[in-house]
């Protein structure tokens, strides 16, 4: 009887020694969340302007479009900057269609490459040539170096927001400005140097 109470004892001890131990880890893991800032979109080159004007350019498809300036939808516009060798514009490439139908965007895909390199980049990334640009003008004044690279264009042309992305999250991010008036988590952060400091 006496070695039955005691091996009760022992395992209730064992029992709020696990919960004390879980409750100790809770506590670390939510002080750690406080300290690393949700990254969105990384901006790392400045842009050459602030207002892409209107530039007429032709599908791989061999549609004439136009980008930037005042579009006659009214309608949001995302470029997405990939490259068909890119396992990350690969995996962005799905991601952001189904992102831009959520969130009611256009969206075009825009690449730098020879014609040949495009064409095998529509079966890599799984997209429609109708909605494939190849051009190295509109990267260069968009600032872009890198890709998957994402800028938001408003109706009017104007870059509300920019950067690299590699997940849902990073895109979720761009349409932050319209909310904080800020075009990244990271200008945000800067303008607010304590907003993740605990309360």
């Amino acid at each position: 009887m006496t070695a039955l109470i005691l091996a009760q004892a022992a395992l209730w001890g064992t029992v709020l020694l696990t919960v004390a131990v879980v409750l100790l880890l809770l506590q670390r893991v939510r002080a750690l969340y406080r300290k690393i800032a949700p990254l969105g979109a990384l901006s790392p080159v400045q842009p050459t302007t602030s207002m892409l004007d209107t530039h007429n350019l032709v599908t791989l498809a061999g549609n004439e479009i136009s980008i930037g300036g005042t579009r006659g939808n009214g309608r949001k516009l995302l470029l997405l900057f990939v490259s068909g060798t890119c396992l990350v514009s690969q995996k962005m490439a799905s991601i952001t269609q189904d992102f831009c139908k959520r969130e009611n965007l256009d969206l075009f895909f825009v690449g730098d490459d020879t014609p040949a390199a495009q064409q095998a980049a529509l079966h890599t990334l799984g997209i429609e040539a109708s909605s494939m640009i190849n051009t190295t003008s509109i990267g260069k004044i968009l600032g872009v170096d890198r890709v998957p690279f994402a800028v938001l264009l408003a109706a009017d042309g104007t870059v509300e927001a920019r950067g690299l992305v590699n997940n849902r999250e990073h895109l979720e991010s761009l349409l932050s400005v319209m909310e904080t008036g800020h075009s990244s988590i990271q200008s945000y952060l800067d303008a607010h140097p304590h907003a993740l400091s605990p309360s």
